[in-house]
């Protein structure tokens, strides 16, 4: 005789039995994967394929130009991504609001390579919430055969009688913050100094950069003016030092300045968005990033300086006599 199923089981139950025979399906047969944001041309693409073949976690990679662009992702709880790399100037702003995780360091331990001196984040003195990932500097980039007097200054670069002579062949960087910075110095004013961001030396920032926009070809980020120098079709640029590393390998007609009137020094930070759903996959993923073989493989991509302890990369260049990486470490 057959046994219907509504005898032995309450009506209200089926569901619950449907759910828990469709488990496993659903967890086990899930793909592992996990969503990245990351600036433009700064990761070794195979470093990705790499740890999509060594963790079967699938890797969906996106860039952005801006601070700003991963900034709105944030404030809405990361937009869907389970890791962020960001820059320095909105991390105390993200944490104060609650826009991202604390970090579970025994799940990471790799951060022993990491050098103490280059990890130290005011934002984040416990370095609770963040990781450092790489970092270098804000400066001039310059085709020598397009420009004859290359600036040395910020007062220069942004003086509006130079750049008229380079009009439309010049850049700035779509980071706004580094473009203040810079014209605070070129007004004579310390970007460090905290009382000389207020509403008057803000107005004669906003007075510099409306006399000089009329000279600009636009406000670019890397993803635009690396190219744009290769090719040729840019003269000036406000530009990220690595990036420029990367351009002169196919056109040693470039050159970098760091301004002789204040060079920018910056560090980007790795971050779990508040609501990233891949939270293991997010930490196996920062971990395999402090990996000493991976960052002197992202080192050596995107010619940026790697937070980790250098004597730890020096002895793994020379154990594996790479004479590129060697080459990174002593000239930084």
């Amino acid at each position: 005789m057959a046994v219907s199923l509504k005898r032995v089981w309450p009506a209200f139950a089926i569901p619950t039995l449907m759910m828990l025979l469709l488990q496993p399906t659903l967890s086990f047969g899930q793909e592992r994967v996990l969503r990245v944001l990351n600036y433009s041309e700064y990761i070794d693409g195979e470093v990705l394929t790499l740890f999509e073949e060594e963790t079967g976690i699938k890797v969906i990679y996106d860039e952005y130009e801006s601070t700003e662009e991963a900034w709105a992702k944030l404030k809405v709880g990361g937009a869907g991504y389970d890791v962020v790399i960001m820059a320095y100037t909105h991390i105390k702003l993200a944490i104060d609001q609650g826009l991202v995780r604390k970090l579970d360091k025994t799940r990471l331990p790799n951060i022993v390579n990491l050098d103490p001196e280059m990890s130290v984040n005011p934002a984040d003195p416990m370095q609770e919430y963040t990781v450092p990932y790489m970092w270098g500097t804000t400066g001039i980039a310059y085709l020598k055969t397009g420009v004859d007097d290359p600036p040395t200054s910020w007062s220069t670069f942004l003086d509006k009688n130079f750049l008229e002579k380079y009009r439309g062949k010049v850049s700035l960087l779509v980071e706004f913050l580094d473009v203040v910075q810079a014209a605070m110095i070129k007004l004579g004013y310390n970007p460090a100094e905290r009382r000389n961001w207020n509403d008057d030396v803000m107005d004669e920032v906003i007075r510099l950069l409306k006399d000089i926009k009329p000279y600009l070809v636009g406000f670019y980020g890397a993803g635009q003016y690396m190219p744009e120098l290769v090719a040729g079709r840019l003269y000036l640029a406000q530009a990220w030092s690595g990036d420029i590393l990367v351009v002169k390998e196919e056109n040693p007609n470039v050159e970098y300045v760091l301004p002789e009137d204040g060079g920018l020094y910056w560090m980007d930070f790795i971050v779990i968005p508040r609501d990233a759903k891949s939270i293991d996959e997010a930490h196996e993923f920062i971990n395999f990033l402090l990996r000493t073989d991976i960052m002197a493989r992202n080192a050596k991509a995107v010619l940026y300086s790697s937070p980790l302890k250098r004597d730890i990369l020096m002895q793994y260049a020379e154990q594996t006599n790479d004479e590129e990486l060697l080459e990174l470490l002593e000239n930084p």
